[in-house]
């Protein structure tokens, strides 16, 4: 995992998220639903990343217009266009 100064120098943004109920964070290219879990959606320059740690996760990917759901363990990347 990058320290918070290198994923700044890198371009990137990261949101560790944890809740149970109705929640979701958004991206830039994907939305995460959350399904009582822990996940993690960090902006790259090739795409919107999420790693699910524990339970699903909905991910809506936004230029795609699909939604995916991720167990723990699995991750997504909704890619940025041209890429």
């Amino acid at each position: 995992m990058m320290s918070a100064s290198a994923a700044r120098s890198a371009g990137s943004r990261s949101e560790p998220s944890s809740a149970k109920g109705r929640f979701s964070t958004r991206g830039r290219y994907s939305a995460a639903t959350v399904r009582g879990t822990i996940w993690t959606v960090a902006d790259r320059c090739d795409g919107t990343l999420t790693t699910v740690k524990r339970g699903r996760v909905a991910v809506r990917d936004l230029r795609r217009r699909r939604t995916i759901v991720l167990k723990a363990g699995k991750r997504y990347l909704a890619r940025a266009p041209g890429t």
